[in-house]
Formats: C-alpha cells, sequence, structure tokens
C-alpha cells in the first residue's frame, strides 16, 4: 500500500454513518445549549415586565425552558447508555478476545508508527491528541497509553475507539509498513467481533 492510497476495512460505511450521527448530535446539542442561553435572557426580561402580557409571555418561555432541558438530558442518557451497551460487550463471552485485539492494535499501531515516522509513543500521544502526557519525575509519561500495550493492565472498561482512532490516525500518515497489513487485518477482525457481540 502507498502513502497516497485511501484507508479502507469493513463497516467502513457504518463507521462513517456513525461519526456523522454523533456529529449531528454535537450540532444539536451545541445548538440546544445556545437557545437555551437565549431563551433564559428573554425568560428574565419578560419577568420584568408588569403588565399581563409579560407575565404571559414568562409563563410560556418557563415552561418551553422546562422542556428543552428535559430534551437535553434526554440526549444526554442516550449517549451514555449507548457508551455503556458497548463496555458491556468486553464483559461478555468474547470480551476476552477484544481485549487481546485491543492490545494488540496499540501494539501493531505503535510499531507501524516508529517505523514509518522515527517518531516515539511519547511524539504519538502528542501529535494524535487522542492520550493523555503526563509529567513524572522531570519526564513526560503516557501511563494510559501504557496500560492498553497489556492484556493484564488494560481497564475493565477500555475505551475502544481511542485505540481505533489511533490505528487510524498512524494510518493516515502511511500505509506501507512491515505490520501494515497485520494491523489492517487486525482492525477489521476487532470490528467484526465488536459488531456481532454487540448484536
Amino acid at each position: 500500500m502507498s502513502a497516497g492510497t485511501s484507508f479502507h476495512y469493513p463497516q467502513q460505511e457504518l463507521q462513517q454513518e456513525l461519526n456523522s450521527s454523533r456529529r449531528k448530535v454535537q450540532v444539536m446539542e451545541d445548538t440546544l445549549h445556545d437557545l437555551l442561553e437565549e431563551l433564559q435572557f428573554i425568560h428574565r426580561q419578560a419577568e420584568q415586565l408588569q403588565d399581563q402580557r409579560g407575565q404571559v409571555i414568562h409563563n410560556a418561555l418557563g415552561d418551553l425552558i422546562e422542556e428543552m432541558e428535559y430534551t437535553k438530558t434526554q440526549i444526554n442518557t442516550l449517549q451514555h447508555s449507548l457508551d455503556d451497551a458497548t463496555a458491556q460487550v468486553f464483559q461478555q463471552d468474547s470480551g476476552q478476545h477484544l481485549r487481546e485485539l485491543l492490545v494488540r492494535l496499540l501494539t501493531l499501531a505503535l510499531r507501524h508508527w516508529e517505523e514509518v515516522t522515527g517518531h516515539t509513543k511519547l511524539e504519538l500521544a502528542e501529535q494524535s491528541g487522542i492520550w493523555a502526557m503526563h509529567e513524572e519525575k522531570g519526564y513526560l509519561r503516557v501511563r494510559t497509553f501504557d496500560r492498553y500495550l497489556s492484556v493484564p493492565t488494560l481497564p475493565k472498561k477500555p475505551r475502544w475507539k481511542d485505540v481505533t482512532r489511533t490505528v487510524r490516525f498512524v494510518l493516515s500518515h502511511s500505509e506501507s509498513s512491515s505490520v501494515a497489513e497485520e494491523l489492517t487485518q487486525t482492525l477489521r477482525e476487532f470490528q467484526r467481533l465488536l459488531l456481532r457481540s454487540g448484536s
């Protein structure tokens, strides 16, 4: 594979749809937030009106704001439910294999990164913006990243999207390395198993 070749994998269309849905939900949340701020301002202004019309507007806006706050809560609950449902997959019978694949994915992604860029995991964390960096005894560490390089240290509810995002990030730099094919095949296997386990 060459650096200019676009990267494709099974379930790509599904992934694109999910990402599109997440972006739409985020836009909805941002828009709802802005609208709520505007309505709350008008609500406070209407409270200053001393006639009956002002009171009617004030009460109507109060009801509308309450409904919108409820809608915002429902959206947040839905997002958390989706995250929890995916996390539960790792607790099922297939969870151990998923955990092993997740560790394999990040290990291969790191090897691919080091080979095609000559940079370290610290630079991968910094440039991708996916993994947190901490200073410890005068040195920068990526403790969370390191936990994902071993099955025993992998969190009980791993943030698997951080790993797949890392894979796509390193492959966006180049798809040509000694482990690139194994990396893409492992990603395919992980996605197939994740979708099958969650169905």
